[in-house]
């Protein structure tokens, strides 16, 4: 196993996976695997019911809008397995900041991605919206 644009591992539970939650959620959706190291090998969890815990109250403290996901223990209660899905209400910030996902990396998104991002929380394209400056002609095709 290694990390894809859609999976990701970490060997503990730090605020790091917060910016991960935020990219999958604007995006494509993914899982993260606590308790495996950066090569795909199970190293557990201490204290796998108070990491569930801590996942669960970092993500709801830290993250905005509320993503959808779910938490699952695996590996004989040794790793835990955070699936989260992609949002309607987008962008769903960490640290009034969106991030996505570029290949195995987590990055924030630049400043049109991120009005991109808004846009598409409201179901709108670029293309849709209403043009500032009405005053059409079209006299070349008069002629």
């Amino acid at each position: 196993m290694r990390e894809t644009r859609t999976l990701e591992f970490k060997e503990t539970i730090t605020n790091t996976f917060l910016k991960t939650v935020s990219a999958f959620s604007n995006y494509d959706g993914g899982s993260i695997l606590f308790g495996i190291d950066d090569n795909g090998n199970v190293k557990g969890l201490p204290d796998i019911k108070q990491a569930c815990l801590d996942i669960e109250n970092k993500i709801n403290d830290s993250i905005s809008p509320q993503p959808n996901y779910t938490l699952e223990v695996q590996n004989n209660n040794q790793t835990i397995k955070l699936t989260v899905k992609s949002g309607i209400q987008k962008p769903y910030l960490y640290k009034s900041k969106a991030y996505k996902r570029n290949d195995t990396a987590t990055i924030e998104v630049d400043t049109l991605e991120f009005s991109r991002l808004i846009l598409e929380g409201k179901n709108i394209r670029f293309e849709e919206l209403p043009c500032k400056d009405q005053e059409l002609s079209f006299e070349i095709l008069y002629s």
